[in-house]
């Protein structure tokens, strides 16, 4: 009998990544500067390491774990399964592309950073 893995994730534990997200959603909703999204962002859409990439790794393992069990195997269901999480683990990587738009938003919240500060000094000017 396999011993159990401590470091298995509970249900509980992915609930709570999908709850995070939802709130990240939420928050978007509000319209918030781009300077507080873009810290937001970076572990969302990190081509290494993001969420996209993550979600990925995760997919294409829930393919193989299907594959490998070998009362599973056989089935003709698991293979059209397997392809199924697979194009999806394809489909989510291709998006982990997005991490280019971080420079840009970047950019932009540092842009109106300087704006605000160029504002502000130009305000204290005219006192």
């Amino acid at each position: 009998m396999p011993t159990p893995d401590h470091d298995a994730p509970t249900p509980d534990d992915v609930e709570q990544t999908a709850r995070t997200l939802l709130r990240l959603t939420a928050y978007l909703r509000t319209a918030p500067a781009v300077g507080d999204v873009v810290p937001l962002l970076n572990p969302l859409v990190d081509r290494y390491d993001g969420v996209l990439v993550r979600l990925s790794q995760a997919l294409r393992e829930t393919g193989r774990y299907l594959l490998d069990k070998p009362d599973l195997a056989e089935a003709n269901a698991v293979h059209e399964l397997w392809g199924g999480y697979s194009d999806a683990a394809e489909f989510l990587l291709e998006w982990s592309q997005l991490d280019w738009t971080l420079t840009v938003l970047r950019d932009e919240a540092e842009e109106q950073e300087r704006t605000t500060k160029d504002s502000r000094s130009d305000g204290e000017l005219c006192r």
